[in-house]
């Protein structure tokens, strides 16, 4: 039978043990980044993403861009000299909302990380390229819905900008309307590197002086990457 003295020292040993599991737990998982380096880690922080999920600030819009569900996939990561910069190459497929906007995306996205207390986070946005094809997306409806043509004009890419890039008289028309609404139901993305394709699905009402109108279409856009920008590179409308 044991003795008071055998259960305290009993005691003390498993609290020991417990003492060094708990930091084996907090201190592991970074010796195992270390040893596997940059890579891992920032592949670990892209993919934890679709189990905490992804909400995007799209700059100039006033609400974010949430994820329904996404998958990052053939990801590949380009360390720069130095160790406190890289960039993530990946395909990302892409579901969720921008307010009342459906959105479905698949292509291909570049995401720079960078090295902040000892951890590899994303510099901006976990999904930069995605993010700045659906700005401008969301600053074309804003616009037509506001009656803003400088705005439009400033989202054509360069050699567009003294036309709309064709559809001159559809936007005189959609200008034209009174009480004007125009509503994007579904935004269909497909990125590549340097380009995108989108087909939107959309809803227009106003007042025209003799007759209430609601239209529903569909139109097709192609876009080009400018810096870090996106811009149409064909018709607005």
């Amino acid at each position: 039978m044991r003795s008071a003295e055998d259960w305290s020292r009993l005691g003390g040993v498993v609290i020991t043990v417990l003492a060094l599991a708990a930091v084996a737990v907090l201190l592991v998982p970074r010796l195992l980044g270390v040893a596997a380096g940059p890579e891992a880690d920032i592949i670990t922080a892209l993919k934890s993403t679709e189990r905490d999920g992804l909400s995007l600030t799209v700059p100039g819009v006033g609400e974010p861009l949430r994820s329904q569900k996404h998958y990052f996939a053939r990801i590949t990561v380009n360390v720069e000299p130095g160790g406190e910069r890289a960039v993530a190459w990946a395909t990302l497929d892409f579901d969720g909302l921008l307010g009342r906007t459906a959105i479905s995306s698949l292509g291909v996205e570049r995401v720079p990380f960078v090295r902040r207390g000892g951890e590899w986070v994303p510099e901006s946005l976990a999904a930069p390229r995605l993010a700045a094809v659906v700005r401008a997306l969301e600053s074309r409806r804003r616009a037509l819905e506001t009656g803003d043509r400088e705005a439009l004009e400033a989202l054509l890419a360069p050699g567009l900008e003294s036309s709309t890039g064709g559809g001159e008289a559809e936007l005189e028309r959609v200008m034209e309307l009174q009480r004007r609404r125009y509503r994007a139901e579904t935004w269909l993305l497909r990125l590549e590197r340097d380009d995108a394709v989108a087909t939107e699905a959309w809803r227009l009402e106003g007042q025209t002086p003799s007759r209430p109108v609601d239209e529903r279409g569909q139109r097709r856009f192609s876009l080009i990457r400018h810096e870090e920008e996106f811009l149409f590179s064909s018709s607005l409308m």
